[in-house]
């Protein structure tokens, strides 16, 4: 289910352990984190929400319902079961509703490989929700994209609402970045960041927010990766 983030973002999901994130190498912190996505290859969508008419619902505030992804909406992840991240601004619905689907070679999408609804409180912040890493849901296949979705509902039965999407692609790490990782364990973001590993670092700034949420380091990083020049979420760099 989607969890809910603060603007320090004291939680995180539940499929993160507080055991590991405590036993993270936190001497070396992030220093830039600035984005570099090599030849990846945009995607069509849109990354802010756009609303269909009806069910009574409204968001208020800037930014509006917005997904983490780069600027040209698709980003790599290391993980073939990612962590997800969105912001919510402050609102009247019900519920939000997170959708992964494959997609076909026109990039519509197709059958759904994992959702999730869950009720929310109408207070904004960024949001996250993990794919199971057990269990029947499909892992990511490697070199795939796939197409993924947030919604705000007003009803568990109503689909109008406010909508953002974004892409993802698996891509295994190689050897010499598993190197890199391996090297730098206090410096994982970076190191995904400048090897074009949106998600994961993403992810890792995550953790290090939830370990020093007041750290002016590691939030100058966050504000760096979400004000690079290929991610542009200058609104999100703040929350």
């Amino acid at each position: 289910m989607p969890k809910m983030l603060s603007r320090s973002m004291p939680l995180l999901a539940k499929s993160v352990a507080i055991a590991s994130i405590a036993g993270m190498c936190l001497q070396t912190l992030p220093s830039d984190a600035r984005f570099n996505p090599g030849g990846t290859v945009g995607k069509p969508g849109n990354r802010r929400g756009l609303a269909t008419r009806g069910g009574g619902c409204k968001a208020s505030g800037n930014p509006t319902l917005t997904t983490l992804v780069p600027k040209n909406n698709v980003g790599l992840t290391a993980s073939a079961t990612p962590t997800f991240y969105w912001f919510i601004p402050q609102n009247t619905y019900q519920y939000v509703n997170f959708s992964l689907y494959n997609v076909d070679t026109d990039d519509n999408p197709t059958d759904l490989i994992y959702a999730s609804t869950s009720r929310i409180s109408g207070e904004g912040g960024l949001a996250s929700v993990s794919l199971p890493e057990q269990g029947t849901t499909q892992s990511l296949e490697a070199g795939k994209s796939y197409r993924w979705m947030v919604r705000l509902l007003c009803s568990g039965n109503d689909r109008r609402g406010l909508s953002a999407m974004g892409w993802i692609t698996y891509t295994p790490p190689s050897p010499q970045l598993a190197n890199q990782l391996a090297a730098q364990p206090g410096n994982k973001a970076d190191v995904y960041a400048e090897a074009g590993y949106w998600y994961d670092a993403v992810k890792e700034l995550a953790l290090q927010k939830q370990v020093n949420p007041n750290n002016p380091e590691v939030n100058q990083a966050w504000k760096a990766l979400m004000e690079s020049e290929f991610v542009q979420l200058n609104q999100i760099a703040a929350q």
